[in-house]
């Protein structure tokens, strides 16, 4: 394993194989990168997994239950 994500995972993880548009959606995900002399964006392998994981669980705390309308339940 390399300490950066190749060109193909690049295209893979954007969806796009155009250099502009995979920078736009790398800013869009939150994933840090750099772009090298040709344009490419290089990205590290450390920075994909903490931003998935950052992305997993602000989702995760985004469907947290209400506990407050479990005590309206039994008010009923």
């Amino acid at each position: 394993m390399g300490l950066f994500i190749s060109s193909d995972e690049i295209q893979e993880l954007t969806g796009f194989k155009k250099k502009s548009l995979q920078i736009k959606q790398l800013k869009k995900l939150g994933i840090p990168f750099q772009v090298n002399r040709l344009g490419i964006p290089i990205v590290l392998q450390d920075s994909v997994q903490q931003a998935l994981s950052n992305n997993n669980l602000r989702k995760t705390g985004a469907q947290s239950i209400d506990l407050n309308s479990l005590s309206r339940i039994g008010a009923r």
